[in-house]
């Protein structure tokens, strides 16, 4: 692979899904590689890129490059987690403990219309730990046996979420509105089934797909975040206390297949494991710049210490 006035490099043999890109020329920017590159073929074929020496440093240099590669608005609504918005178009990735890991995940893979890419880039490294691993969501359905992805590719998931304001997020700040006709109608626009069990509390469920066929590759993904909402998430002690307080109903997020019947424990751990057996690790410099093609490779954090800043950017909607 050549991109002008770089240098480009696998970042580790064996997982030909990261590529490190380093300016040969001096003066070289970002925003002048990129506007000479075909970018949907080249992320089709090396899947995510890393440009290192680029001194993306800023939440203003960021915004810039977002605008010239966001092909179509992208609204965030359905949200998973809390972020906030430091730039157009530019927000802080996931507000968690820094001594928690975050799987690795493709972005929005829960809903209907979800980021083509996604965008990062490294304001402040952490004193120790914060790397993000980057997994081949093709290996993953190569890496899991057949049975289970067969069983996935015929029933698909369904999400269920309760909306509260306790445990999770408010349905005011995951559709980011108070007008409840607003959040019925982005459901019924959505494909998502919504009750409200009281005049705080709205529980949603809705069917997607587990596994997608990429639009230009025409690959075989896996494609959702049944491993992040299934309740074994939570950590063991946390699990047993809602699931005897609350029952499945109230938790406030479960994953089922999409005819609604239980994923085994053992399934979603084989998914987890298989998300870490296909993944490279890479440690962050300030002024990195990543893109990703988000169905063709997931994302997630590793536990840090001291300060961290990486912004994310969700560009170019595909409809599934």
């Amino acid at each position: 692979m050549k991109i002008e006035g770089c240098t480009v490099s696998i970042l580790e043999d064996g997982y030909e899904h990261l590529y490190l890109v380093n300016p040969s020329d001096e003066g070289q920017t970002v925003r002048d590689v990129l506007a000479n590159l075909d970018l949907d073929a080249l992320l089709a074929e090396k899947k995510c890129l890393l440009f290192r020496g680029f001194n993306v440093d800023s939440d203003d240099k960021f915004s810039q490059i977002v605008s010239d590669l966001a092909q179509l608005e992208l609204s965030y609504k359905e949200r998973s987690t809390q972020r906030i918005q430091t730039a157009k178009g530019v927000y802080t990735s996931t507000e968690y403990p820094a001594n928690k890991q975050i799987a690795n995940h493709s972005e929005n893979a829960f809903q209907k219309v979800v980021p083509g890419k996604i965008l990062f880039c490294s304001l402040v490294v952490a004193d120790q730990g914060g790397e993000t691993p980057i997994s081949d969501n093709k290996k993953i359905i190569e890496t899991l046996p057949e049975e289970d992805v067969e069983k996935f590719r015929q029933l698909g998931v369904m999400y269920q979420r309760n909306f509260d304001g306790g445990f999770d997020l408010s349905w005011q700040e995951a559709f980011q509105s108070d007008d409840p006709a607003e959040v019925e109608q982005y459901c019924r626009d959505n494909e998502i089934e919504f009750e409200w069990v009281s005049t705080t509390h709205l529980r949603t469920r809705q069917k997607r797909q587990a596994i997608i066929e990429h639009p230009i590759t025409g690959d075989e993904l896996w494609f959702n975040q049944l491993h992040l909402f299934h309740v074994t998430n939570l950590e063991p002690a946390i699990q047993e206390a809602m699931l005897s307080s609350l029952g499945v109903d109230f938790l406030p997020r479960h994953v089922f297949y999409g005819n609604g019947e239980e994923i085994p424990n053992d399934v979603v751990e084989k998914i987890r494991v298989a998300f870490v057996d296909c993944q490279v690790t890479f440690g962050w410099e300030v002024g990195d710049f990543l893109i990703g093609d988000n169905l063709l490779v997931s994302h997630g954090r590793k536990p840090f210490q001291g300060q961290r800043a990486v912004r994310v950017a969700l560009v170019d909607p595909v409809t599934l």
